[in-house]
């Protein structure tokens, strides 16, 4: 076949392959993006805007209560004043944004590069399962990115252009102000950017150039003063210390995850990018360094600065350097014939968007905690078995979080406890239990919760009568007081010890605490006194429960006391060569009740376990030397990874 004319040539075809592209990220964009539930963050943002004033907003919903720049949340005042806060008219814009930005990849790209490069790069950010979820999302990560593409194309016109036009440095001063209103991270982005520029500009044109930037910093400074406080409390990330330090490994984990964890897509950007690794050290184009180089410094100055100050990276940070990444990639010069150009396009878009949708199930996924479909089943259980006689508990951020929903489906369902984070909160939830008296109760969690709350529940509700769960991040049962064959099944553990203080060992080696004074299962209990500081309770080699293989362990103990119980703890222990690597607390007056027989008890999931011959130890540390008795102690060892994996956090969640 004799070839006449380069695809990268022919206008026609260049248009068809975009026209194809835009088409393609219109639609995985918009695809059911107002149908899922929105994320914690989302309902945070419109949490933050219930305030009577703009400028008590900007204090209260951004300054105090936000480590994020002001932008996102005006926009959504304004924004949502004027049409709503309807799920679809909250992330209409952003998902806008994030179509344009595959159209400004495209235009940056055949700009730098060729226009066979801009259409791949273009592609693959239209189908990647990473940018779309971003682009769902009603927070700063799709308009950041949109803002910073805007920046470099405008950058790139007044550094390169002959002909330096005053739309183009107004262009560069207003969008690197956006970026910087928008997320902290595009901020940096931009500011890299304009650093580079002082690479490639030349000398004629410099002072104009730094008049653009110093008018982008102008239009910052109403913010400054917002930064500087939220830096100083916590730094860029925040105080919270929710987020881990990043591994030597996080890279490869982001890279995977962005190229949808498919090995299709994997080897194809791999290869693209040792190619244009090849064409850097052989003949390189003078793009190919700041396209590279601004992807990486953005990842190392993250990666640094949450080993050395606060944890900051997340996948989201990066995705407003993440085009560059792909125009790198595809920075080797590609060149086919117009027919099979617009052919190659077109399968690389098909393979890339099936992996999203059929291979990697986008769609199907739970991507964040959920709360609509929580909202859902709070207001069909009580709606089903009556208002009256259904209890309500969830464990979220804030009651606006699950109201923004439940008010519009079953308005006036209170809920008796909308937060536990353990300690204070577990010992209120006890002593509202002992009150409670309706037939049901329903309890949610949206985010980390004390596994105690479920075991004290079932205890006192026998009967799951209904259960759904949303992945490992959220949860909602219908608790039932009556036992039937209905009952849901739970998870069964797979090695249980039990004791009663009532066989011909414990007379043996426990007479002194034998008592009959107060029982619950004839003829004794163990009584705990004054002199008493420390109960043994269960001690075992690791491996000699399961070989080892549980995942799980749950202790219970009936617990009696006159008074109030002072500084007692349940207590789990793990040691490896006599060190000890785990301490795991759990308070017993925070399920004690005077007067009353109730049940204490301490649920730890294993993160690590050393070895086989690490010793295990759950006993009593009655630190406060209280009195009070003992009976009916149990410890249930888990193996499936379906036991919850939950724990009280010291912090909410992001």
């Amino acid at each position: 076949m004799k070839i006449t004319k380069l695809a990268e040539n022919n206008p026609l075809f260049q248009q068809l392959s975009i026209a194809l592209i835009l088409i393609v990220a219109a639609a995985m964009r918009f695809y059911d993006f107002a149908g899922w539930s929105l994320s914690n963050d989302e309902l945070s943002a419109l949490n933050r805007l219930q305030f009577d004033s703009f400028d008590e907003m900007i204090k209260q919903g951004v300054k105090l209560n936000d480590f994020h720049p002001a932008g996102v949340q005006v926009f959504l005042w304004f924004w949502t004043h004027l049409f709503g806060n309807s799920v679809w008219v909250v992330r209409l814009p952003f998902v806008i944004c994030g179509v344009l930005s595959v159209w400004f990849t495209w235009r940056i790209g055949k700009r730098w590069f060729t226009p066979n490069t801009a259409l791949f790069a273009a592609a693959a950010l239209a189908f990647l399962q990473y940018p779309i979820l971003y682009s769902q999302l009603a927070r700063p990560y799709a308009p950041g990115l949109l803002f910073s593409l805007i920046t470099v194309w405008y950058w790139t016109k007044i550094i390169f252009d002959g002909e330096k036009k005053f739309a183009d440095y107004a262009g560069f001063t207003l969008f690197a102000a956006l970026a910087a209103y928008t997320h902290n991270y595009s901020f940096l982005f931009v500011l890299l950017v304009g650093v580079s520029g002082f690479f490639f500009i030349r000398k004629a044109d410099i002072r104009n150039y730094v008049l653009a930037a110093l008018a982008a910093g102008l239009l910052y400074t109403p913010h400054i003063g917002i930064f500087l406080y939220q830096f100083g409390i916590g730094g860029v990330g925040g105080a919270e210390g929710w987020l881990g330090k990043p591994d030597a490994g996080w890279i490869l984990d982001y890279l995977w995850q962005a190229a949808n964890e498919s090995y299709i897509l994997t080897i194809i950007l791999g290869v693209s990018f040792l190619f244009s690794v090849y064409k850097l050290f052989t003949k390189p184009n003078k793009f190919q360094i700041p396209s590279l180089s601004w992807f990486l410094i953005m990842f190392l100055i993250g990666y640094f600065y949450s080993l050395w100050r606060n944890p900051i990276l997340q996948y989201s940070i990066l995705l407003f350097s993440f085009p560059f990444l792909l125009l790198f990639a595809f920075s080797a010069p590609l060149k086919f014939e117009k027919r099979p150009q617009f052919l190659l396009v077109l399968i690389f878009v098909l393979v890339g968007s099936t992996q999203t949708t059929v291979f990697y199930r986008f769609y199907e996924k739970q991507h964040f905690g959920e709360f609509k479909g929580i909202a859902e089943k709070y207001a069909e259980w009580n709606h089903q078995y009556g208002r009256e006689n259904v209890s309500n508990s969830i464990v979220v951020n804030g009651p606006f979080y699950i109201h923004y929903y439940l008010d519009k489906l079953e308005p006036g369902i209170e809920f008796l406890q909308y937060d536990n984070r353990g300690k204070e909160d577990l010992k209120a939830f006890s002593r509202m239990l002992d009150s409670v008296q309706t037939p049901y109760f329903v309890y949610g969690w949206t985010k980390p919760a004390p596994m105690e709350i479920e075991l004290m529940l079932h205890d006192k509700y026998p009967c799951i009568a209904g259960r759904e769960t949303f992945g490992d991040l959220s949860k909602v049962t219908l608790f039932s007081a009556v036992h039937s064959d209905s009952c849901l099944s739970g998870i069964q553990p797979d090695f249980v010890t039990e004791r009663t203080f009532d066989d011909e060992q414990a007379l043996k080696t426990m007479r002194y605490h034998l008592d009959r004074t107060h029982v619950l299962s004839e003829p004794f209990s163990y009584r705990i006194d004054s002199l008493t500081e420390f109960i043994p309770g269960f001690q075992t080699r690791v491996g000699d429960i399961l070989d080892g293989e549980f995942i799980k362990v749950e202790f219970k103990a009936d617990v009696f006391s006159e008074k109030e119980i002072n500084n007692a703890v349940i207590v789990l222990t793990l040691k490896h060569d006599g060190e000890e690597y785990l301490w795991q607390p759990s308070q017993i007056q925070n399920f004690s009740i005077p007067g009353k027989w109730k049940a204490c008890f301490l649920s730890h999931y294993f993160e690590e376990i050393k070895s086989p011959d690490d010793m295990l130890n759950i006993y009593i540390w009655n630190q406060g030397r209280s009195n009070f008795y003992m009976d009916n102690v149990s410890v249930k060892f888990y193996q499936s990874h379906s036991a919850s994996k939950r724990k009280a956090p010291d912090a909410p969640t992001s």
